[in-house]
């Protein structure tokens, strides 16, 4: 047997089926037989004629009609090979679900709606995904409950001998044990100590000088070491015991407002 070489003039000659490289390269289709393929290829060949014969289900999907007596005569192929490579594509009988058959009834040819074979979609692949999303998700909670925690940790062993955050007072050397946070924007530390002593000296009007001193440190962004001291000197400089005020040469709130202190 002996066969002609191909020239440019003789390629319109002829029609083809398409085969996409994917399904023969592809390692997704690879438990597929060339059989099955082959018939895929076949398959896709019909949705331009039933979409020219407006052969569309009520949801506008094409489907195909493709007698098991056509596909042996187009594929050249037996009955049982042509009804297994049916199976191979068709996912209710076990195959990979590049096509789905449907009954229309007693005496009437199935239709095949044969699916695309670029929108695969590796469920196992999904589910891992799925599995990782939902570690990545647990691991940022641990994470997160592991670094309150490293930070608590790291605020209970802050250097006893900052200034900034321990008062000269040699009863309060632990000042960061001993405070809690007041006021509206969780800005006020008193210790309880401090804030007994300031009940009993500012009675109902305590809450007051405290809130004004949370707004106040909010809205100038600025920090001061005593806020015991601080509301001491605002209330009595409110009361007008300028003496007090004076000795303890921390600036009265209308001074803050003022910018007198800087």
């Amino acid at each position: 047997m002996e066969f002609d070489y191909f020239y440019k003039r003789d390629l319109e000659r002829f029609q083809f089926f398409m085969l996409p490289k994917i399904l023969v390269m592809g390692e997704q289709f690879k438990t597929i037989s060339s059989d099955a393929k082959i018939l895929y290829a076949c398959l896709f060949d019909r949705i331009s004629l039933s979409a020219k014969n407006d052969w569309l289900d009520e949801e506008g999907r094409i489907y195909i009609i493709f007698t098991i007596e056509e596909i042996m005569k187009t594929i050249n192929r037996s009955r049982p090979t042509a009804v297994k490579a049916l199976d191979e594509l068709d996912k209710n009988t076990g195959g990979i679900g590049l096509i789905e058959r449907k009954r229309l009834g007693f005496g009437k040819p199935n239709i095949i709606y044969v699916k695309d074979f670029t929108s695969y979609r590796d469920e196992k692949l999904e589910n891992q995904t799925t599995r990782s999303k939902d570690f990545e998700l647990q691991e940022v909670k641990k994470f997160n409950y592991r670094s309150k925690e490293t930070e608590l940790q790291e605020v209970k062993k802050v250097d006893p001998t900052n200034t900034n955050y321990i008062k000269t007072d040699s009863t309060k050397t632990d000042f960061n044990q001993e405070q809690k946070v007041f006021g509206a924007f969780q800005n006020v530390f008193l210790s309880n100590k401090e804030l007994s002593n300031l009940k009993t000296i500012l009675s109902h009007q305590l809450e007051n000088y405290i809130q004004r001193l949370s707004s106040y440190l909010k809205s100038t962004g600025r920090t001061y070491e005593d806020h015991e001291a601080t509301i001491l000197s605002w209330f009595y400089k409110d009361q007008g015991q300028q003496t007090r005020s004076e000795r303890s040469k921390i600036p009265s709130f209308k001074e803050y407002e003022r910018g007198e202190h800087l």
